[in-house]
């Protein structure tokens, strides 16, 4: 059969135009069908109806919360001071090493600065752990005065006046008064105040095959951090020196040393006031050289951030 001549321009024209048209493979639907599938999958889940825990064991909690449970058992053990209900809390956590557990999170707790109160309930309970930790001493407890005991008042045979006839006198001359002195006002007085500064440890220096001959001195603020610009007094039976801590950035902002002599003792104090540290001098280290000594002394001021006032 033939076929016009209009019709075949017809079908040459419609296969130009099908060639030029995208062509959307079978495979496409498929992974946009799993791609929606997915989508729609957790957005139910997410969303829709999402999984909610009911008794779930503190063990599975994530490392942050496990610090706020933490915290909130210092608190409750710090409020009641129940210690069995507070075992009882701790071992939920099943860490072995939950001591040394709490430790870091009171010496993280001191080291950013976290009000006083939430700091001394860890410090309470790494203390009551048995854990170990440097800083651990500052919050101990402040030892009280030794209760007065009242003494009783010895009794006496009670005495009953007898009454006498009365005397008729002549009444005397009337004498002036001779001026009594004012006792001069006494002083009393005035308690020194504490230490700003404590000394945290004191350590030999030695260095295998050096002579060291050095008093090194670290201070560290409240929260155990290197405090720079503090002034050291070094005395010594025939004089005096003194040096700032922080002009040695090598060995740290808050460090600072003193070249002893041979046979002299020296004593060191900080300035604004911490116990005076004497009987320093050289002395041989175990392999014969020249050892020194390392003195930590830690502010006894609990630096808090200031607020930003707000209009």
């Amino acid at each position: 059969m033939f076929r016009s001549r209009r019709y075949q321009q017809f079908r040459e024209r419609q296969q130009q135009t099908d060639t030029g048209r995208p062509r959307v493979a079978a495979a496409s639907f498929v992974l946009l069908g799993l791609l929606l599938g997915l989508v729609s999958g957790l957005a139910y889940a997410w969303l829709v109806s999402p999984v909610v825990y009911v008794d779930a064991s503190p063990a599975r909690l994530s490392q942050r919360y496990k610090e706020e449970y933490l915290f909130l058992v210092s608190q409750a053990y710090a409020a009641n001071g129940d210690w069995a209900r507070t075992e009882a809390r701790l071992a939920a956590l099943e860490d072995p090493q939950i001591g040394q557990t709490v430790a870091a999170l009171f010496e993280r707790y001191l080291r950013e600065a976290r009000p006083p109160g939430y700091v001394r309930n860890l410090a309470l309970l790494t203390e009551a752990l048995g854990a170990d930790s440097p800083a651990l001493s500052f919050f101990g407890p402040t030892p009280l005065p030794p209760p007065v005991t009242p003494q009783p008042t010895p009794a006496g045979p009670t005495i009953t006046p007898t009454l006498l006839p009365t005397p008729t006198l002549t009444r005397p001359p009337t004498e002036t008064p001779a001026p009594t002195s004012t006792p001069a006002p006494s002083i009393t007085p005035t308690p020194s105040p504490p230490p700003v500064y404590r000394l945290l440890s004191q350590e030999r220096v030695c260095e295998p095959g050096v002579a060291v001959q050095r008093i090194e001195v670290e201070v560290q603020d409240a929260v155990l951090q290197p405090l720079p610009g503090v002034e050291v007094i070094v005395s010594w039976e025939a004089g005096e020196d003194r040096f700032f801590t922080g002009f040695k950035p090598g060995k740290g902002p808050g460090y600072g040393d003193f070249t002893m002599q041979p046979g002299v003792s020296y004593s060191v104090v900080l300035a604004e006031g911490s116990p005076v540290t004497s009987g320093l001098r050289i002395e041989p280290c175990d392999d014969g050289q020249d050892g020194g000594w390392r003195l930590t002394f830690q502010n006894l001021l609990f630096s808090q951030p200031t607020p930003t006032p707000t209009r």
